[in-house]
């Protein structure tokens, strides 16, 4: 059985997949779950950054196939489940890690790659081995994927099924850094304290404007980035970083 654990600390939240026994494999009552814990930590102003991990050993194998689909149709599963997190993930607005040990695959790979930041620790494995069971890739990952790595290689890792080790990934593109095993935790900490630290608005306008305008105009791609600094010109930390500025000192962020 699948469970999702939520802790906080500081101004960061994690969420566990915990189903060790099965590399933590997701159920789709457990995905409903995430997904609405994803939907509270996107709008919880005290959050500044979301981490997404696997209990033990592993990431995540995917969806637990052996407890069937409990919905009427797979489609609608995949909406209020896996698609409701990926989409949770993408849109929102404040900086998101996957720390990745073990087994990264399947729709766990999708869940990762969903993520701005993956760190992978160096004995990880990410692998999208859906056509390995006669299925079509989901959770996002023929959206994102190409985005990444490029069409082809796209194409090669989605059809062939192939897994692809921690250094291997963040040639690719797929994985932010490998990490080793002993440096793993501490570093991975120290890069989230990093991120909740940042301007949270800021950070979330960044995020918007690099998925969007990758695939808009020039003159379009302009507008919307002033647009976003008409925005957060009159933010506390915008104020905050002005001052620390002119001060020559460390701003002191506070995601307002």
């Amino acid at each position: 059985m699948t469970t999702i654990d939520v802790t906080r600390e500081a101004d960061y939240a994690t969420i566990t997949i915990s189903n060790p026994e099965r590399k933590n494999a997701i159920s789709a009552e457990a995905c409903q779950e995430m997904a609405a814990e994803l939907r509270s930590l996107a709008t919880d102003d005290g959050v500044r950054c979301v981490v997404v991990t696997g209990a033990g050993e592993d990431f995540c194998s995917g969806l637990d196939l052996t407890e069937g689909i409990a919905g009427a149709s797979v489609s609608q599963e995949l909406e209020t489940g896996l698609n409701a997190i990926a989409t949770a993930l993408l849109r929102m607005a404040k900086p998101t890690v996957a720390r990745v040990r073990g087994a990264c695959v399947g729709a766990g790979a999708s869940i990762a790659t969903a993520c701005d930041f993956v760190y992978a620790e160096a004995g990880a494995q990410f692998g999208w081995g859906f056509t390995d069971i006669g299925l079509a890739p989901d959770t996002g990952a023929t959206y994102v994927l190409p985005r990444l790595v490029g069409v082809r290689r796209a194409l090669d890792l989605l059809m062939t099924g192939r897994r692809v080790d921690a250094a291997e990934a963040v040639e690719l593109g797929i994985a932010t850094e490998a990490i080793s095993s002993e440096e793993f935790e501490d570093a991975v900490a120290e890069r989230v304290a990093t991120l909740a630290s940042r301007p949270t608005l800021a950070l979330g306008e960044t995020k918007r404007l690099v998925q969007r305008n990758s695939h808009r105009p020039l003159e379009e791609a302009l507008r919307a980035e002033a647009r976003a600094q008409e925005r957060i010109i009159t933010t506390e930390d915008f104020s905050e970083g002005v001052q620390a500025f002119l001060q020559d000192r460390e701003p002191e962020f506070e995601g307002r």
